[in-house]
């Protein structure tokens, strides 16, 4: 009996059950940026998945990239259920370096006074102007960066992200180059950096005075100053335009100078400029120009004109000084009744046709002081024949000496010949074009000088018109 009971409990006991897996379920999400796994328990007694089974459910969904094995592996032993798990993450572009600006001129206007060499601070040279030539580079425009590349968990390449451009420093007068990579100066001028703009000014405002605030200017364009420039202060451009008084000044034209009021250069005074002069008035300074001076008095300067000049306004008077002009002088009232010294020479070599005079005279110099140097060592080689001690070494020197001064002394008369005429045409051409007119008085004291030719102002006379007849100077009537 007992062994029936043996039998039928061994018979009655089941065979013991396969352990059931959960399903599983994987979900990509946020643009193939990461993949969601999720267990399901098919009966209480689900048994935790194999690590075979969460690899190929991924594979079958094509998740490749990103896999978090540590993760997968924890749930083959303590499995979460019914819970959605990340267990792949892409990886996410980065965005690279923004484009940037490197300017190539100051950006800033501190008006310090520049550092000599030895060590001194020079308080005229406060760097007011930042002068830039057309076609010169302001700024590298640097391009911005391309960011790593990322992936998704499918295993696609994710395209770096380019930084920002950089903003665009483009202002007035200036042009980006073809390449993009670089701003350039569309025109010469003044360089102005403001809110990382970059602006040339082809004209130099000043709305206030040339001094100590500004310091010198040396501009390459043309310059405006709105107020006064005080002695000792230089102001250098194309075209000068100063609504105030000059000082003594230092005033240098590529171009014209307009003087609203004038120039009371206090023997300092200098204007030079290659085109027109003008002004009210012109006082104990030096003007020097090719163009023509208009004015309504000069006194007690020195000028030199390679064109005319015309004194108008209520005065058009020249008093004192010394004047050179190579075209016509039409003023008023020359001189004072007191007699003043009045130096007016006319029909003067223009400063282009004299700094021709002066090379040729140069060269003429040069040729001399070669043909002495020749005649010197001729005289020595002379010596040693007579002593009969001349080698054929010697022989063959004076012959090339001698031949070169030939050549020197043919120079020397092509070059003289050159001045000459020179000087044949100005003369000519002035007796043509240089001449004075007087709507008003000449007073004694006053010297007139056509070339050679001299006349001496002893009496006063009105209403005149004094130039070259004949080879003379001769005073007629207007």
């Amino acid at each position: 009996m007992f062994g029936d009971k043996m039998q039928g409990a061994t018979g009655g006991q089941k065979p013991m059950d396969l352990p059931v897996r959960p399903d599983i379920r994987v979900n990509v999400i946020r643009d193939a940026h990461q993949c969601e796994l999720m267990l399901q328990r098919t009966n209480p007694n689900t048994a935790p998945p194999l690590l075979g089974d969460l690899q190929a459910a991924l594979t079958e969904k094509g998740v490749l990239y990103g896999i978090n094995e540590e993760f997968l592996q924890s749930l083959t032993q303590d499995p979460i259920f019914n819970k959605q798990l990340v267990v792949a993450q892409g990886k996410k572009p980065t965005v690279g370096q923004d484009g940037s600006l490197r300017f190539l001129v100051s950006t800033e206007r501190d008006l310090r006074p520049a550092i000599r060499e030895d060590g001194t601070a020079d308080y005229k040279d406060l760097g007011y102007v930042h002068n830039v030539e057309k076609g010169q580079p302001l700024c590298d425009i640097i391009p911005p960066e391309k960011g790593e590349d990322g992936m998704d968990v499918l295993g696609q390449v994710l395209e770096g992200i380019y930084g920002r451009e950089a903003p665009s420093p483009q202002g007035l007068g200036t042009e980006i180059s073809e390449d993009g990579l670089q701003l350039l100066a569309a025109v010469s001028g003044n360089a102005v950096v403001h809110k990382n703009v970059v602006t040339v000014q082809e004209v130099l405002k000043i709305k206030g005075n040339v001094d100590n605030s500004t310091g010198d200017i040396y501009f390459v364009g043309d310059v405006y100053v709105g107020g006064d420039v005080f002695s000792g202060f230089t102001v250098s451009g194309v075209n000068l335009i100063i609504r105030g008084n000059v000082e003594g000044a230092t005033l240098i034209a590529a171009g014209n100078v307009s003087l609203a009021q004038g120039m009371n250069g206090m023997n300092r005074g200098v204007i030079n400029a290659v085109g027109s002069v003008k002004a009210k008035y012109l006082q104990n300074c030096t003007i020097k120009t090719e163009g023509d001076v208009y004015a309504d008095t000069i006194m007690y300067s020195h000028l030199e004109c390679d064109g005319s000049v015309e004194l108008g306004g209520k005065r058009a008077t020249l008093i004192g000084g010394r004047s050179y002009l190579a075209g016509r002088l039409i003023a008023k009232t020359l001189g004072t009744e007191a007699h003043t010294a009045t130096e007016i020479n006319m029909a003067t070599t223009g400063m282009v046709a004299k700094r021709q005079v002066e090379q040729l005279s140069a060269n003429i110099q040069t040729i001399d002081g070669e043909i002495v140097k020749l005649v010197q060592n001729l005289n020595r080689l002379d010596s040693l024949r007579k002593q009969n001690r001349l080698t054929q070494e010697h022989a063959s020197v004076i012959q090339e000496i001698k031949e070169r001064y030939i050549a020197l002394n043919s120079d020397r008369k092509n070059v003289v010949a050159a001045l000459e005429d020179i000087k044949s045409r100005q003369l000519q051409e002035s007796s043509l074009n240089s001449y004075i007119e007087c709507k008003g008085r000449v007073h004694a004291g006053v010297r007139i000088t056509f070339g050679p030719l001299i006349y001496n102002v002893q009496d006063s006379f009105v209403n005149s018109r004094i130039g070259i007849i004949d080879g003379d100077i001769r005073i007629s009537s207007l």
